[in-house]
């Protein structure tokens, strides 16, 4: 990834990161806050309903206490006269204009007078239940039937379902006088109450009656009955509502209904919609300072940046190191980059002149110390063989005498003197090996080996290697013939050497060279085709013939390794093993 992926990616990730945080802060602060103040709003909404019930119970209150304090009602309670029940008691129209569902009259003993009731769907008279007037007579012995006793009013339970009640004292219209008994006024607290209670305040109202209440607000009647148990309560009903209730007392202040009040939760919904407004216009803002500040570095950093690696690459690809960055205007860090790099180039170019220098002297004398080489080994082996090849003459001559010390004399200097040429011939091959390295090209194996197996007259060789072409020249016989002197050195009468191949797999060839002499011991095997043993200037006493072997063998590309011709049984003879591509 490039840089400026990368800055642009961390920018990104960073803007990103900043506003989840941010609505997460926001959400948890501030919504919290205005979840208090819907709470709040809640338990307003539910003191509303509570007043609005209020309102309805004192208004009837009055309206009992009216038609109390009057002189034609009083006048009833001491004559009865049928004017009174049929123009008021037993007409609807007073049902009507007072808004009520029943009248009910107690005398001073609290004995019922007159009752009756109104069914305001039917627009009809409808007479009092037994068990109403029995609980509303249980209920006016609470009152005073005297000036001093006066009202009560409040909610009661009453068979046919809860209803607001007004009670008070039957007394003359200028308060004089003893009481004459309580006059009852009743409303219904039904659906229809409710429903205006919803159309005055606006809000969604519920009522639960106690005796029969809603798996759903049982928990919350148990928390609005416990001990020191608050008036109302407000919960989270769901994510766009919540929702207030609280307890409806009775006449005796016994809790008979529990009303519950839906308040929407507009302060919540206008809040998160504002917090994802807020969050996209962080996400945009965001967006712009990413691209911004992605245009304002790719400007000073990643273009400068850019232009430097490209630079130098170019000096790195052409390995000039003439050449030179170009030079920044201002004082920042790349500036100074650059002025450091330059001042680098410089300082290398310096040691690349020197070294190129030194290098030439070096190539000159490198060369020199080969021409004289050359000379040497050119004049060393030239008068060396010709002293060798004149000694052998002579002890060809000593040999022809006929005498048998000096035949045997002979011999020994022949045997020495061909030490010689191989020593001779080892070092034309080294030579040989540095000036013009191996070729490769097709040999027959077999065709190598029996040329050098043709100057060993008298020796047990054998071929089994059967007719394999190799990748080598004709310096391969080198190698055969030095394993050939190093494995026929000793003497003994069934010396033999074997000359055995296989396929090795991976396009190359196993060659073998084994013997039945006293073999070499684990511990040389791997010093062997060393010229001087590791670790010290102590020549090997194999001397150079297999270090000439492993020269050739790895540059003909393959590897070279000693074993025993008898796996594990190192006094049965010698193996040389090495490999060498496949034609």
């Amino acid at each position: 990834m490039k840089i400026s992926t990368r800055t642009q990616a961390i920018l990104a990730a960073t803007v990103f990161f900043f506003v989840i945080i941010l609505f997460v802060i926001a959400n948890a602060f501030i919504q919290s806050s205005f979840t208090r103040i819907e709470l709040q709003q809640s338990a307003a909404n539910i003191n509303l309903v509570s007043g609005e019930i209020q309102s309805d119970i004192e208004q009837l209150g009055t309206k009992a206490r009216d038609w109390a304090v009057w002189d034609d009602t009083y006048q009833f309670m001491e004559d009865k006269n049928d004017h009174y029940y049929q123009t008021i008691i037993n007409t609807p129209a007073t049902y009507e204009s007072l808004q009520i569902s029943g009248l009910v009259y107690f005398d001073a003993d609290g004995n019922v007078v007159a009752s009756q009731g109104y069914n305001a769907k039917n627009k009809s008279l409808t007479p009092l239940s037994e068990a109403t007037i029995a609980t509303l007579s249980r209920k006016v012995g609470s009152l005073s039937n005297t000036r001093g006793g006066k009202k009560k009013q409040g909610i009661i339970e009453l068979p046919d379902g809860p209803a607001l009640v007004g009670m008070h004292a039957i007394l003359q219209t200028n308060g004089l006088g003893f009481g004459r008994g309580t006059l009852i006024m009743l409303q219904p607290f039904d659906e229809g109450r409710i429903s205006s209670i919803r159309e005055r305040i606006n809000l969604p109202v519920m009522i639960w009656h106690l005796n029969t209440p809603s798996p759903v607000v049982t928990p919350d009647i148990a928390e609005l009955t416990g001990e020191n148990a608050p008036a109302s309560l407000s919960r989270i009903q769901d994510a766009s509502t919540l929702l207030g209730l609280t307890l409806v007392r009775d006449i005796d202040n016994q809790p008979v209904l529990l009303i519950g009040v839906e308040t929407p939760r507009v302060v919540s919904q206008q809040m998160t919609g504002t917090l994802v407004y807020l969050v996209a216009a962080f996400f945009i803002i965001g967006a712009c300072y990413v691209i911004i500040t992605g245009m304002l570095m790719r400007r000073y950093i990643i273009t400068p940046l850019t232009d430097l690696d490209a630079a130098m690459k170019s000096i790195g690809r052409k390995g000039d190191l003439s050449q030179r960055l170009p030079a920044g205007d201002s004082d920042d860090e790349i500036s100074s980059l650059k002025e450091s790099f330059n001042t680098m180039l410089a300082e290398l170019q310096e040691k690349e002149t020197e070294l190129t220098r030194q290098g030439e002297l070096l190539a000159e004398a490198h060369r020199k110390a080969n021409m004289y080489l050359d000379i040497y080994l050119d004049v060393l082996t030239y008068e060396i063989l010709n002293v060798t090849i004149s000694l052998q003459a002579y002890a060809e001559l000593i040999r022809e005498s006929g005498d048998a010390t000096n035949k045997d004399y002979a011999d020994r200097i022949t045997a020495a003197l061909n030490r010689n040429l191989s020593v001779i011939r080892n070092i034309e091959t080294i030579s040989k090996i540095y000036k013009t390295p191996p070729g490769t090209s097709t040999v027959r194996l077999k065709d190598i080996v029996e040329k050098e197996v043709g100057r060993f007259p008298g020796k047990d060789i054998r071929y089994s290697g059967g007719d394999v072409s190799i990748i080598a020249d004709e310096m391969l016989g080198i190698v055969f013939h030095n394993i050939f002197t190093n494995s026929l050195q000793f003497t003994r009468d069934d010396l033999f050497v074997e000359v055995a191949a296989r396929d090795a797999g991976n396009g190359m060839i196993e060659i073998s060279v084994m013997d039945n002499g006293s073999g070499i011991p684990d511990d040389m095997k791997p010093l062997i085709f060393d010229r001087f043993m590791k670790g010290s200037d102590k020549r090997s006493s194999y001397g150079l013939g297999l270090h000439i072997v492993k020269m050739l063998i790895e540059a003909y590309g393959g590897r070279v390794w000693a074993d025993d011709r008898v796996a594990g049984q190192p006094g049965m003879g010698a193996a040389i093993r090495f490999t060498l591509r496949k034609a």
